[in-house]
C-alpha cells in the first residue's frame, strides 16, 4: 500500500511540472528557461560531476547572445570584498569585521557602563530547572537535523562574537551545592567563564556603554567558504607544496581526493580547543592536538563537529564543481577571473539557499518582498540576535547524527565508536564526542560525507521546546582545565556579559505586550507558549515572580511552540535577516551589475538540493527526499529500500501548515547511544615542575661551580706558584723563605733571618733587601697561630703587625717553626703558639692596614690636643688603643717619606730618647708638643739635633744643605742650596770647613723675622693615609692653624664613634665632590628609568592582565629590565678611553671627573649586577605565576609572541623554546662568567678573566635577541644602546690605528703608599700634553695585557714618568719584577 502511494505522488508530482512546463510555453508563466530542471531529470548519473543544474544555472546566461545573456559590452562587474569593507559607500566600515554588534536594546549594565548585568539567579541553577528533561524526543515540525547543523553554519558566517576579551575578564560561575559538577570528580566549585571580545573605545561612560565586537562580516558573503580576508582566501587556494589550485579551484586534499579541502599544512590560524574524550591523552602527553589536522576551510571553526565540517566539505565542492565549469566553458578566463567568477555564484546560491530555502522553514515566517538596497540599513548582527535569539537552534540539536548509507547499500547506519566503553546501542556519532574531531571521521572513510548529509536528512531533530540535550546542557566542549561545560548557563550569562536588558523590556522593544507577572496563565496567554506548565512555575519561582528579572535567554526559549520559535525569537530573527539582506550592496537580487534579472530569477529557484546533488552522487527520491530541510513524508519521499529502515513515525506539521506523517531514522539519545566521556580538570602547571626545579638549580649550580673553581684554582695555583717560586730561591741555610700575605690581596716572597746578634727577625726580600724588622728585645712574648702542618703560620709580637707567612712545604714550615721557638728561648722570650684549622685562621690577623688606621688615629689625636689640652696625655694612657710603639718605617710612612731619608732618620732618633728602636706615645707627643707650644730656642734645639747626623753637636755646610733643601723644596743638586748654607755660615762668622755651634744657630734663625719662628709639622685633615709634610713656611700663625685643629679635635673627640664615622664620611664627600655628583646623579636617573617602568607596568599597563597575574613581580622585573638596559649601554662609555683621554684636556675636565671613570665602570658594573639579579628573581616568581595560566590566556598575554596552538606552554617551553627564554638563560650564565672572572678571577686568573670580559660583544648580541622576542613589550634597547655603541666602536677603531712600541726602563722606585715611580725612555717623536695617558704591558708579566696609566712627568722633560699605585693584580705582579733597579733590563711595550 505504501509503495503505491509513493508512485502515485511521483506521477502527481511529474504532471505538476508538465502542466507548469505548458503553460510556460503557451505565455501564460515564465520561459522555460527561467524554470528550475527537475532534479529527478538531471541528477541521475552515478558521478558528482554533474552538469544538468549548472547548464541551466549558468549556462543559459553567460552567453553573447539575447533572451538574457550578457552583451558584448558587458560591464567587469564589482567583485565583493573579503572583509566587509566598502560594501556600503557611504560609511565604508559598516559590516566590515571587527565592527560593533548593532545595541538595538538599551544597554542595561549594573554600572550602566561596562560591569555585568546584576541578576542574581544562578546560570547553572536556570539549566538544571528550566532546561533539564529526557532527551531524544523527535520534532513536531518535521524537522531534520540537516536543518538545524544548515542554520548553524549560517550562524557561523553571519556572527562571530565569541572570542574571549583580552585581557581575559573571568566572571565565574558559581557551582552551587546539588550540581553535578560540585558531587562528582574533579569537585568543582566553579565553572570558567570570559567576557568577550570589545571595542576599548567603548565602555567608559553611561553615554557610550561596552560594545562587544563582531569578528566576522554579518554579510553573507561566503566568509565561512573563503574567509573574510584576502590572504586567508590565498591560503585555501594553495596546495601544501606552495602551489596555486589550477582553473580558480579551492586546494584539495591529496590523499582523500579532490573532493575534500586541503588539510591545513600551512597552520592558518583556525580554532582548536582541545577534544573533551582525548583529555587524558592530552594531559600525559603535555600537549594538545595540532591544528594541522583540521581540513582548510573560511569558517574558522568550521572543523567544531562532523556536521558542520560536512556542509563546508559541500560548499567546498560547489566551489570546486562551478570553477571547473566556468574554466570549461571560457578557457581564455585567468585563474584569477575563474576564481572570483565561481565566488560571485557561490555567495549568490548561498545566499538564495538561505532566505529562500531554509529561512522560512526555520522560523515558519514567510518574509517580505525584497524591495531593493537601502544604504541607511546598518546589517550588523544585534546584541539580542547574538546572544539570545541565535541560540534557538541550542534546543534542536540532537544528541547524535547517524552514518546512513545509500539507497543501493540498505540505508542502514553504520557505526563509528569514538570513545572505549559500553553504550552502543544505536549506530551514530555522538554530538558530544564528536566536538573537534571530525577530521578524522572523514580522513579514513571519505564516504562517510555521503553518509552524514544522508543521516541528517533522514533524521529527526530534538523538539521544539524547552528542553536541550546533555550534549550541550552540562557536557559541551570546554578548555583543558574544564574539558565539559553548560552551555544553556554560558548563553544566560553571556547574556549578562553583552548588558542586554531583561525580557520585558525585549518583548516592549519589538512591539510585543509586556508581563505584568510570571504566572503561568498569563506566561503562555501573552507568549502563545506551549511549555510544561510545571516549568513555567519553576520559572516564577526562580526570578521571584518579576518579569523585569528574567533573562532574554530565558524568557524566549520558554515561548517555544510547536513547531516553531515564540514571538519574542522571531521578531529578533526576522528582523536581523531582513537588515542583512536590504543593507547589503552585493546581494545578489540587487541590480548591481553582476546578476542580470534572468540570472537573478534563476537563483531565487536554487534549493540546497540542487547543490547537494551536483556535488554528490546520491539520487533524488531514492537515497535522499528532495527537500531535505524537512521530514521525509508522502511528498517528500525515499526509496522503499529507506523507508524501511526509517521506523520512527510520528504525525508533524510542514512548514505549510499542514499535517502529515513524518518518517525519521530511531532518535539518538542518552540511553541509547555512548556516553558522553565525563568533566575533566588540568593543572597547568603540571610537568613544569622537574623543569623548574631543575633549570633554576642549574643555573645557581652552574654559577656555584664556577665560583667554587676560581676559588679552589686560585688557592691551587697560589700554592704551586708559592712552592715553584720558593724552590727558585737559592739560599744558606741558616734562613728560611716563604711567601708573606701583606694583606688579602697582596703578598711577596720574603727571606726570614733570625738575627742573634741583634736580636730581630728581619725579612727582607729574594735580593736580600730588608723589608722589615721586628724587635724581640723589648717584648716579653712571641705568639704562633699555625696549621697542623706548620705550612701556613702566622707571627705576632707587641707593637708589630703579624707576620703571615706560607711556606713551600710542611717541612720547611715546621724547621722555621722549630728554629723560632729555640731563638725565643734564647732569648728568655715566653714563646706561645696554637694549632688552627684554615678557616679559623685567617681570622683575628692584625693586618698593616690595621696598623696604619691606630697610628692614623694616635697622630690626629696627637695633633689636636697638642695646642692646649693638658689632659690629653692622661686621655692617651687611658685609652688602650694608645698603647702602641711606632718603628721607624711607620714613622716614615705618617710622614710621606723613605725610611732612609736622613731627616726621617734623624727624627726617629731625636723622638727615641730610650734608645730601644721604637717611638712610644709619649716621645712622640713631647716632640709634637714642643713644634706646637715650644719656644723658638726649643725649636731650633729641635731642628738642631735633627740635622745633626754625626751627633758632634755642630752643623757643617753639608748638614745645612740638607737643611735649605727639606725647608725650601731645592733639590739636593741644586748649587741655590749651598749658597743658601755659604751664607748662613758667612752670617755666623763661621769659616767654610768648621762647624756651627748650636749658639751660632740660634743666633741665625732666631732673629725677627726668622722662618723658625713658625715652624710647624702640616697634617692634612683626611681620614684615610694623611698626607703629612715637614715645613718651615706658613701663611698663618702656628698657633693659630694649631688652635684651629684642636677646636676641631676636640669637637671630634667628644662624639661618638658614629659621629667619627660621618663626620669622616663628610670629608670624604668633600674631597670628591665632583665624583660624588656625578655619582649621585648617575644613580638618580637609573632609579627614574626603574621607577617610570615600574609605574607605567603597574598602573598604565593594567590593562593588558600580566600583572594581575604576575602580581609586582612583573613591575619589578620591568624597571629592572629598563635599568639593566640603562646601566649596560652606558658602561661601554667609561671604556671609550681615546675620547676620555681627549674630553680631559678641554674644559670638560672641569665639569666631569674623567680620572675616575675606573671607578664609574665598576659602580656602573655594580648596578648592572643587581639589576640583572633581581630581573632574574623576579622571573622565577613571574615564570612560575605564567606556567599556572591557561594556554588561551597566555595567548592573550602575550600577543605579540605567536606559537601553535596545540602547545600547552610548560616552564621549559617559556625557558628554552622561546628566544626571549633561551637567550635568557644564556645571559645569566655569561654574566655570571664574567663578574666571577671579574670579582675573584682577576688576580690569578689574567687571562680568563681578559677572554671572559671581552665576550661582551656576545652579550650585548644576546641581550637584544632577548629582547626581540617581544613577550611583554617591544624591543627598546636600542634607546639605550646606540648611542654608546656608535662611541665605543668609533673608540675602538681610533685605539686599532694606534702605534705600539717596545722601549726601556730607566730606572725603577717603591715610594710609599704603595706606588712604583717608572722612569721610561721617552720614544723618539712622541708628543703628549700634560695629564694624557698611555697603556702599558710588561713583557715579563704578558705583552697582551695592556692597562692604562697617566702620565706624569711634563711634556719637555727629557724621560716620560709614571706613577703607578699597586692596587690589582697586574700592579702587584709589577711591584713584584720590578725591584729597584736601574737600567734596562726590563722593558715595556
Amino acid at each position: 500500500m505504501q509503495k503505491a502511494v509513493a508512485v502515485f505522488s511521483r506521477v502527481v508530482v511529474v504532471v505538476v511540472l508538465l502542466i507548469w512546463g505548458a503553460a510556460s510555453k503557451d505565455g501564460g508563466g515564465q520561459p522555460a528557461s527561467l524554470l528550475r530542471p527537475d532534479p529527478r531529470q538531471w541528477a541521475t548519473s552515478q558521478t558528482w560531476e554533474r552538469q544538468g543544474f549548472l547548464n541551466w544555472l549558468i549556462g543559459n546566461s553567460s552567453g553573447d547572445g539575447g533572451g538574457g545573456r550578457r552583451s558584448r559590452n558587458h560591464k567587469e562587474p564589482e567583485w565583493e570584498a573579503y572583509d566587509g569593507w566598502y560594501n556600503n559607500l557611504a560609511r565604508p566600515s559598516s559590516g566590515a569585521v571587527d565592527t560593533l554588534l548593532l545595541r538595538l536594546l538599551p544597554a542595561a549594565y549594573s554600572d550602566g557602563v561596562y560591569q555585568l548585568v546584576n541578576r542574581s539567579t544562578n546560570p547553572l541553577t536556570l539549566s538544571d530547572q528550566l532546561m533539564s528533561g529526557d532527551n531524544g524526543n523527535h520534532s513536531t515540525g518535521g524537522r531534520t537535523a540537516f536543518q538545524v547543523f544548515f542554520g548553524q553554519q549560517v550562524v557561523e558566517e553571519i556572527l562571530d562574537a565569541q572570542g574571549a576579551g583580552c585581557p581575559p575578564e573571568y566572571h565565574n560561575i558559581p557551582i552551587e551545592e546539588g550540581h553535578e559538577y560540585r558531587h562528582h570528580p574533579p569537585y568543582l566549585r566553579e565553572m570558567p567563564f570570559l567576557r568577550t571580545r570589545y571595542d576599548a573605545t567603548t565602555g567608559l561612560s553611561p553615554n557610550n556603554p561596552r560594545q562587544q565586537l563582531n569578528e566576522v562580516t554579518p554579510y553573507l558573503d561566503g566568509g565561512l567558504i573563503y574567509g573574510t580576508s584576502k590572504a586567508w582566501a590565498d591560503i585555501l587556494r594553495t596546495f601544501p607544496d606552495g602551489t596555486l589550485a589550477p582553473r580558480g579551484q579551492l586546494a584539495w586534499n591529496k590523499e582523500l581526493g579532490p573532493g575534500f579541502p586541503a588539510r591545513n599544512t600551512e597552520w592558518l590560524p583556525m580554532a582548536n580547543p582541545p577534544p573533551p574524550t582525548n583529555h587524558s591523552q592530552y594531559v600525559a602527553q603535555e600537549h594538545t592536538a595540532p591544528v594541522d589536522r583540521f581540513f582548510k576551510l573560511g569558517n574558522h571553526r568550521g572543523n567544531e563537529n562532523p556536521f558542520l565540517l560536512t556542509f563546508g566539505i559541500l560548499w567546498f565542492r560547489w566551489h570546486n564543481h562551478i570553477a571547473r565549469y566556468l574554466a570549461n566553458h571560457y578557457r581564455a578566463w585567468s585563474d584569477e577571473k575563474v576564481f572570483n567568477e565561481a565566488r560571485k555564484w557561490v555567495i549568490a546560491t548561498y545566499q538564495a539557499v538561505v532566505f529562500y530555502d531554509w529561512l522560512p522553514k526555520y522560523i515558519r515566517t514567510n518574509l517580505p518582498q525584497y524591495k531593493g538596497y537601502k544604504a541607511t540599513t546598518d546589517p550588523q548582527i544585534s546584541q539580542g540576535f547574538q546572544s539570545a535569539a541565535m541560540r534557538f537552534g541550542h534546543t534542536l540539536v540532537p544528541s547524535g547524527v547517524h552514518l546512513r548509507t545509500r539507497s543501493k547499500e540498505g540505508c542502514v547506519s553504520r557505526s563509528h565508536r569514538l570513545t572505549q566503553g559500553k553504550g552502543h546501542r544505536v549506530d551514530g556519532v555522538r554530538t558530544c564526542n564528536s566536538f573537534w574531531r571530525s577530521p578524522e571521521l572523514f580522513a579514513h572513510d571519505g564516504d562517510n560525507f555521503e553518509r552524514f548529509l544522508l543521516g541528517m536528512s533522514s533524521q529527526s531533530s530534538e523538539r521544539e521546546d524547552n528542553i536541550v540535550v546533555e550534549d550541550l546542557r552540562g557536557r559541551v566542549f570546554g578548555p583543558l582545565e574544564f574539558s565539559r561545560r553548560d552551555l544553556m548557563a554560558l548563553n544566560i550569562q553571556r547574556g549578562r556579559d553583552h548588558g542586554l536588558p531583561d525580557y520585558n523590556t525585549a518583548r516592549q522593544s519589538f512591539g510585543l505586550s509586556r508581563l505584568q507577572s510570571l504566572d503561568p496563565r498569563e506566561f503562555r496567554r501573552k507568549t502563545g507558549s506551549e511549555v510544561d506548565i510545571s516549568v513555567l512555575k519553576k520559572l516564577k519561582k526562580l526570578y521571584q515572580n518579576d518579569p523585569s528579572k528574567v533573562d532574554i535567554w530565558v524568557g524566549g526559549l520558554l515561548e517555544t511552540r510547536s513547531s516553531a520559535p515564540g514571538d519574542l525569537f522571531s521578531s529578533i530573527i526576522l528582523d536581523q535577516f531582513e537588515r542583512i539582506r536590504e543593507g547589503d550592496r552585493f546581494w545578489f537580487e540587487n541590480n548591481n551589475n553582476l546578476f542580470t534579472p534572468e540570472e537573478q530569477e534563476r537563483l531565487r529557484q536554487t534549493r540546497i538540493i540542487d547543490v547537494l546533488l551536483t556535488v554528490t552522487t546520491l539520487l533524488p527520491e531514492d537515497d535522499i527526499q528532495l527537500d531535505p530541510f524537512t521530514a521525509v513524508h508522502d511528498n517528500n519521499s525515499v526509496s522503499e529500500e529507506c523507508l524501511q529502515e526509517l521506523t520512527l513515525e510520528a504525525r508533524c506539521t510542514l512548514p505549510q501548515g499542514n499535517t502529515t506523517r513524518c518518517r525519521y531514522l530511531p532518535q539518538i539519545n542518552s540511553f541509547n547511544a555512548e556516553n558522553c566521556t565525563p568533566l575533566h580538570t588540568y593543572d597547568y602547571f603540571s610537568g613544569s615542575e622537574v623543569s623548574y626545579i631543575l633549570t633554576f638549580t642549574s643555573v645557581l649550580g652552574a654559577c656555584l661551580v664556577m665560583f667554587v673553581w676560581i676559588l679552589v684554582k686560585n688557592r691551587s695555583l697560589a700554592d704551586d706558584i708559592t712552592r715553584d717560586s720558593l724552590r727558585n730561591i737559592v739560599l744558606p741555610d741558616n734562613v728560611h723563605k716563604a711567601k708573606e700575605k701583606v694583606t688579602r690581596m697582596k703578598s711577596r716572597y720574603v727571606v726570614l733571618e733570625l738575627d742573634k746578634a741583634t736580636s730581630h727577625l728581619q725579612v727582607k726580600n729574594i735580593h736580600l733587601n730588608l723589608l722589615r724588622t721586628i724587635d724581640l728585645r723589648n717584648v716579653k712574648a712571641v705568639m704562633v697561630r699555625h696549621l697542623k702542618d706548620c705550612q701556613e703560620l702566622i707571627v705576632s709580637v707587641a707593637n708589630h703587625y703579624d707576620l703571615s707567612l706560607v711556606f713551600e712545604g710542611a717541612l720547611q714550615g715546621r724547621k722555621f717553626f722549630d728554629d723560632l721557638k729555640e731563638f725565643c728561648e734564647n732569648l728568655n722570650l715566653t714563646f706561645k703558639h696554637k694549632q688552627e684549622d684554615r678557616l679559623t685562621i685567617k681570622f683575628g690577623v692584625t693586618t698593616v692596614y690595621d696598623r696604619q688606621k691606630k697610628l692614623a688615629d694616635l697622630c690626629r689625636f696627637v695633633i689636636h690636643n697638642t695646642v692646649d689640652d693638658k689632659k690629653a696625655p692622661m686621655k692617651m694612657q687611658q685609652n688602650k688603643s694608645f698603647f702602641v710603639e711606632i718603628t721607624l718605617d711607620e714613622l716614615a710612612n705618617e710622614l710621606g717619606m723613605l725610611p732612609n731619608n736622613i731627616f726621617v732618620q734623624q727624627l726617629f732618633r731625636r723622638m727615641d730618647t730610650n734608645k730601644d728602636g721604637f717611638i712610644t706615645v709619649r716621645e712622640f707627643w713631647d716632640v709634637m708638643e714642643v713644634l706646637a707650644k715650644g719656644k723658638p730656642e726649643e725649636k731650633a734645639r729641635l731642628v738642631f739635633d735633627i740635622y745633626d747626623i754625626n751627633q758632634s753637636n755642630c752643623l757643617y755646610l753639608e748638614d745645612l744643605v740638607r737643611l735649605v733643601c727639606s725647608s725650601c723644596g731645592y733639590d739636593s743638586t741644586d748649587g741655590n742650596a749651598e749658597s743658601v748654607a755659604k751664607m748662613m755660615m758667612m752670617s755666623a762668622g763661621v769659616l767654610e770647613g768648621e762647624g756651627i755651634t748650636f749658639e751660632n744657630f740660634k743666633n741665625i734663625v732666631l732673629r725677627p723675622g726668622s722662618l723658625f719662628s713658625r715652624v710647624y709639622l702640616h697634617f692634612g685633615g683626611r681620614v684615610k693615609p694623611i698626607s703629612r709634610t715637614f715645613s718651615f713656611d706658613s701663611k698663618a700663625p702656628i698657633r693659630e692653624r694649631l688652635e684651629s685643629e684642636a677646636g676641631n679635635g676636640e669637637e671630634e673627640g667628644g662624639d661618638s664613634a658614629f659621629s667619627q664615622w660621618y663626620n669622616g664620611w663628610i670629608n670624604s664627600i668633600r674631597n670628591r665632590i665632583q665624583y660624588v655628583f656625578w655619582l649621585v646623579l648617575y644613580t638618580i636617573v637609573m632609579l627614574l628609568i626603574f621607577a617610570e617602568r615600574a609605574y607605567f607596568f603597574s598602573v598604565e599597563r593594567e590593562h593588558r592582565g600580566l600583572r594581575r597575574i604576575a602580581g609586582y613581580g612583573v613591575t619589578v622585573t620591568r624597571g629592572a629590565a629598563s635599568a639593566m638596559m640603562f646601566t649596560y649601554s652606558t658602561l661601554i662609555v667609561t671604556m671609550c678611553r681615546n675620547l676620555l683621554a681627549v674630553l680631559r684636556s678641554t674644559f670638560f675636565q672641569r665639569i666631569i671627573p674623567f680620572d675616575h671613570m675606573v671607578k664609574f665602570h665598576r659602580y656602573m658594573a655594580s648596578w648592572a649586577l643587581v639589576w640583572t639579579v633581581v630581573h632574574i628573581v623576579g622571573h622565577a616568581v613571574n615564570f612560575y605565576h605564567i606556567s599556572t595560566q591557561t594556554a588561551s590566556d597566555l595567548t592573550c598575554l602575550f600577543r605579540d609572541f605567536f606559537r601553535s596552538s596545540h602547545v600547552l606552554p610548560k616552564f621549559h617551553y617559556w625557558c628554552f623554546e622561546t628566544i626571549t627564554g633561551f637567550t635568557g638563560v644564556l645571559l645569566t650564565l655569561q654574566t655570571a662568567l664574567i663578574y666571577i672572572f671579574a670579582y675573584f678571577g682577576r688576580a690569578n686568573f689574567f687571562r680568563h678573566f681578559w677572554l671572559t670580559h671581552n665576550t661582551y660583544p656576545i652579550f650585548y648580541v644576546l641581550f637584544v635577541l632577548h629582547g626581540s622576542g617581544m613577550l611583554v613589550q617591544r624591543p627598546f634597547f636600542h634607546y639605550f644602546f646606540l648611542g654608546p655603541c656608535i662611541l665605543f666602536v668609533l673608540d675602538k677603531l681610533v685605539s686599532i690605528s694606534r702605534n705600539k712600541i717596545k722601549i726601556d726602563i730607566i730606572s725603577v722606585m717603591h715610594l710609599p703608599s704603595d706606588v712604583i715611580r717608572l722612569e721610561i725612555r721617552r720614544p723618539p717623536n712622541f708628543s703628549f700634553q700634560s695629564g694624557q695617558w698611555v697603556k702599558i704591558a710588561s713583557t715579563v708579566i704578558s705583552e697582551q695585557e695592556y692597562h692604562p696609566f697617566t702620565l706624569s712627568s711634563a711634556p719637555h722633560v727629557r724621560n716620560l714618568t709614571l706613577h703607578i699605585r699597586t692596587v690589582g693584580p697586574w700592579t702587584r705582579k709589577l711591584a713584584e719584577v720590578y725591584e729597584e733597579k736601574i737600567g734596562n733590563e726590563k722593558s715595556l711595550s
